[in-house]
């Protein structure tokens, strides 16, 4: 009797184990997601080399200074939907910066991204090219498939 509660107790303890391993910290599942790709918009330029953007064209969320510091504006497009903008220059903008200025700004392919584990700040994509979903994690994974 001692050795069936034993092996009933290492099986449960396999069993939650195993959920944990399944599900990370946010809850986000190991399975992969259907997208196609992200874009994340990044801080470009600097003062001394200047980006060719205008408000209207640059990303929400995303400020936009001249190259003395000052800020000119906050990007009007969003990535969901861009705008229908004029590809003329401002050139009082020199740089831009964006809440989170680190890596690619286009991932492409996703792996086995999932909105739940996809970067905050960043647009995905479905392989149709319509939008998904913004990212959910501060520290994404692209977990590997299995499958």
């Amino acid at each position: 009797m001692a050795v069936h509660k034993e092996v009933s107790f290492v099986a449960y303890l396999l069993i939650v184990l195993g959920m944990f391993l399944y599900v990370d910290a946010l809850g986000c599942t190991k399975e992969c997601g259907n997208l196609g790709f992200g874009i994340c918009p990044r801080s470009e330029g600097s003062p001394t080399n200047p980006i060719c953007i205008n408000c209207c064209s640059g990303y929400k969320g995303c400020n936009y200074y001249s190259a003395f510091g000052r800020f000119i504006c906050e990007g009007e497009s969003d990535p969901k939907k861009p705008n229908a903008c004029p590809l003329n220059c401002d050139t009082n903008i020199a740089y831009s910066r964006c809440p989170r200025s680190e890596g690619k700004s286009l991932i492409y392919p996703t792996g086995c991204t999932t909105c739940c584990t996809g970067y905050k700040g960043c647009y995905y994509f479905g392989k149709n090219g319509k939008f998904v979903c913004e990212g959910e994690s501060d520290e994404p994974k692209a977990y590997m498939s299995t499958a």
